[in-house]
């Protein structure tokens, strides 16, 4: 009962960050200064755990705890997603209006891509769809200029190294195959900044259209809602939120399993004495010097090079001035000459 009461209790900062009231240094600050209450008493620390049934203030003003919100958008063209404010352009916080709570994205699309998008104020939620380690799929349907070439696909498919950026390998599925242009469905589990135009670009095609259809099990089309309309938003479902939490639940019993494998190679031991385990290291110890020293001997051995090789020796050759030898050419040619006139 203890960890569950520890699993429901937030962090303080977490709690004011959540209300709107500032950025989380300017929240810790707050914290710091004394100007948080929790049941009445000032709280110093910014990790102190607030339950659910703590009243928490600020300035002597009571905050409302937020309820948690998991909602899917589906962003439209043109749309940057951010929630800070960019003077001249859409952003995504044109769809909250009405929403008291603090949201934000898990996941992001360029301004150039339409598709759904998770929107939720719970941390936890949002790293379980963003961290590669729990291998949440996404799946986008891509149109390029040409005739796409499957076997260039199929080999980038495997993993592929582009400026020094190793992008994991990913599925893909050719809809429609033409000159003018193709459209392939892609898988991935990993979202880098602009993963796949890079590839395509790679590859020599450019993206005409990117659509993510669907992030998990949560896509545009759905049984109660219907299809989700560019620029709506509604909120996920009982079964599309546990989908989510159950990934975070197997990836911590693999890692249990682990845990207790590593726990099951303890017992083998056990048949050993401390004498024994002494000795060995012993012999261990011993057999690391005796080698450290043998590689010393054969660094500092200078019966290699004790004995210098004869050095080969070079034919001198006497240098001579070009000025006195062009004297004695001259000379000799005077000579031949006149030799040649009494004959």
């Amino acid at each position: 009962m203890k960890k569950q009461k520890n699993e429901e209790a937030v962090r303080l900062v977490k709690i004011i960050l959540e209300s709107g009231f500032a950025s989380r240094r300017n929240c810790e600050k707050a914290i710091i200064s004394g100007r948080v209450r929790v049941n009445n008493q000032v709280i110093l620390d910014p990790a102190y755990r607030v339950k659910e049934e703590d009243c928490v203030s600020i300035d002597r003003q009571l905050i409302e705890r937020q309820t948690k919100r998991y909602m899917a958008l589906y962003k439209p063209l043109g749309v940057v997603s951010t929630t800070k404010y960019l003077p001249g352009r859409r952003i995504i916080t044109e769809f909250f209006k009405g929403i008291k709570e603090r949201l934000f994205y898990a996941g992001r699309l360029d301004s150039e891509s339409r598709g759904i998008m998770i929107i939720t104020n719970d941390g936890e939620f949002a790293n379980i769809i963003t961290h590669p380690s729990y291998e949440i799929l996404k799946v986008y349907d891509v149109t390029v200029n040409g005739k796409i070439d499957s076997q260039s696909l199929l080999n980038a498919s495997k993993g592929i190294t582009i400026k020094n950026v190793s992008y994991s390998p990913f599925k893909f599925k050719i809809l429609s195959k033409g000159r003018v242009q193709s459209k392939i469905r892609l898988t991935i589990n990993e979202g880098k900044n602009r993963e796949i135009r890079k590839i395509f670009d790679y590859l020599g095609y450019k993206v005409i259209d990117l659509e993510r259809i669907s992030v998990g099990c949560v896509g545009k089309y759905d049984e109660t809602s219907g299809t989700l309309e560019a620029g709506h938003i509604r909120n996920l479902t009982k079964k599309e939120i546990e989908f989510f939490f159950n990934q975070k639940n197997k990836k911590l019993k693999d890692i249990e399993n682990i845990f207790a494998n590593i726990d099951d190679y303890d017992d083998i031991d056990n048949n050993y004495n401390e004498d024994n385990i002494l000795e060995n290291t012993y012999e261990e110890n011993n057999k690391e010097n005796k080698e450290r020293e043998e590689k010393k001997e054969k660094k500092y051995d200078k019966s290699k090079w004790a004995k210098a090789k004869p050095k080969k020796k070079r034919l001198s050759v006497k240098k001579t001035n070009t000025f006195q030898n062009k004297i004695s050419k001259s000379n000799n040619n005077q000579k031949r000459n006149k030799t040649s006139k009494k004959r």
